[in-house]
């Protein structure tokens, strides 16, 4: 609960930094209209992740379906809010202090998404810029309830899972081209988050919370924009997050209007 109250402190935070930052972009240069890029996109990423001090791996593969909203405060500058929806699925995790132990199958639980990302050019030359680019997504799952087979009696188990994943690092992009710009994106990608799992057999109940974290921290983004026309864009990207013995792979898809 703490840990919740403090992302909305966050989110909150952001947002009035964005409108703040809208209206003093809107007093200091009156001429300077602020530019509005709505946008839908899809991203996939299967990720291994750690947990029970480190000792045991699974992997967590999320879908998730984006709106966001960018505010170009200033030539440059933007901010922009994230909304959407996810399925995420934990197959492989393993809950051993309830009544009866319980490993997770191959099933998507669905959940909320919000965050907030943060774009700044910082190095123009001919034909190359160097720019900024951070985010913060935080998905909240639905809650979920299983029967338990096998048993004599009646049984469920009931699971409600969260994760966290910041990205923050310089992109190099080449704008030689008429239509598109390829570009490279370096950063640093930590993921994290928790499952809580409750199960009820009868009289007998117990709780699990299971805390894990993304293998892997550094991250390999290969994209390109698309130029289709004046105000419309497509983004398609590839990345790879490197860890030991292995890599996790992710894309994105992003279709955007600015006016």
């Amino acid at each position: 609960m703490r840990r919740r109250l403090s992302l909305i402190i966050v989110l909150l935070f952001a947002l009035n930094l964005t409108c703040h930052s809208l209206s003093q972009a809107q007093t200091e240069e009156p001429a300077q209209a602020v530019k509005l890029k709505p946008a839908f996109g899809f991203e996939y990423f299967s990720r291994t992740i750690k947990w029970d001090d480190d000792k045991y791996t699974s992997k967590l593969q999320s879908y998730f379906f984006t709106f966001n909203m960018e505010f170009e405060i200033q030539e440059g500058f933007s901010l922009g809010v994230l909304l959407g929806y996810s399925l995420a699925n934990n197959e492989g995790m393993i809950f051993r202090q309830l009544p009866f132990s319980v490993e997770l199958g191959d099933k998507s639980i669905g959940g909320y998404l919000l965050g907030g990302e943060i774009k700044k050019s910082l190095i123009s030359q001919e034909n190359y810029e160097i720019g900024l680019f951070g985010q913060f997504v935080y998905s909240l799952g639905v809650k979920n309830t299983w029967d338990i087979p096998g048993l004599a009696v009646e049984g469920t188990v009931e699971g409600n899972p969260s994760w966290m994943r910041v990205s923050v690092g310089p992109v190099i992009s080449y704008q030689g081209f008429d239509f598109f710009s390829p570009y490279l994106f370096l950063n640093f990608n930590r993921l994290w988050g928790n499952f809580k799992m409750e199960e009820t057999i009868e009289s007998l109940t117990g709780s699990e919370d299971k805390k894990f974290t993304g293998d892997g921290l550094f991250c390999v983004a290969v994209g390109s924009i698309f130029e289709l026309a004046e105000s419309f864009e497509l983004n398609g990207e590839v990345s790879l997050i490197p860890r030991k013995n292995g890599a996790d792979l992710g894309f994105m898809f992003k279709a955007s209007y600015s006016f």
